[in-house]
């Protein structure tokens, strides 16, 4: 038998933590010097296989370690893999080697169609190296990282600053400018999946993006941007590497290494004459 009344004691629900990827943690100087100079040590390597290897490391890379969704990743290789077809394409029909295909006037070749391949996956990997930095770069904080880490001057840094937030906004005001075409188009008459309407967009997109620019660069003007040398100017958030950095370079620098030599050799050399 119960004799008195028992307090319930209310626990409070701890906040749930927010899990913070784990390439946002490195200094993002050192992580754009890391995609900047992945592609650039590729530039040599022509065989597929090892390139298609790092293609799928960095997607997982990606999606793992930046907290990249794959339907993001999926529209982000979009706009990459339309070049990349046209560089299998030209490629194809224009260097020598023995005739795999004949298409029409144009004969298609094994060495054409391997070169071709190599950089097509080659601007792949570059677009997701690209992907990841835009998601967990954070735009104040790598302001300061360029200034205080990269050393860069002043105007530079605004320079990628801006360059920054307008690839931001680049999809919505790609959508945005979609949108407004489609509704200016005659009642019953619908030509935005046509080449023309994409043409006329992109140009649109162009201009609006050269004014932005323009107005980004009299706001940094106006509010004194190279008044102070970089030495004298202070910043929000003091930015400096960690052993982060240092193990985001190794691995990098490893992987692509260990995949170059490895998987490299398995297709024989590659003769690049025409």
């Amino acid at each position: 038998m119960v004799t008195g009344a028992t307090a319930l004691r209310t626990v409070p629900a701890r906040p749930t933590a927010v899990q913070v990827p784990w390439l946002a943690r490195c200094d993002p100087t050192v992580l754009l010097g890391v995609v900047v100079a992945t592609p650039l040590v590729l530039v040599r390597v022509f065989d597929p296989l090892p390139l298609v290897a790092l293609w799928l490391l960095g997607l997982v890379g990606a999606r793992c370690a930046a907290g990249v969704t794959w339907r993001r990743l999926v529209l982000a290789q979009l706009p990459f893999a339309w070049f990349a077809m046209s560089l299998v394409v030209v490629n194809a029909v224009t260097r020598g080697g023995d005739v795999v295909a004949v298409v029409g006037p144009l004969e298609v070749t094994d060495l054409g169609l391997r070169t071709g391949v190599a950089l097509a996956v080659r601007t792949l990997v570059t677009g997701v190296c690209a992907t990841a930095f835009l998601t967990v770069a954070d735009p104040v904080r790598l302001l300061g990282s360029l200034l205080v880490v990269g050393r860069l001057p002043v105007r530079t840094a605004a320079a990628l600053l801006a360059a920054h937030r307008l690839l931001e906004d680049l999809p919505d005001d790609w959508a945005s400018t979609r949108r407004a075409h489609a509704v200016r188009e005659p009642p019953g008459r619908r030509t935005g999946g046509s080449a023309a309407a994409f043409g006329r967009a992109a140009f649109a997109l162009l201009a609006s993006s050269v004014r932005r620019a323009e107005r980004v660069a009299v706001s940094l003007e106006s509010r004194a941007l190279g008044a102070l040398p970089r030495h004298e100017r202070t910043v929000w958030r003091p930015a400096s590497t960690s052993r982060a950095d240092a193990v985001l370079v190794a691995v990098v620098g490893s992987v692509v290494g260990a995949v170059v030599l490895v998987l490299g050799p398995l297709l024989g050399p590659l003769d690049l004459a025409p």
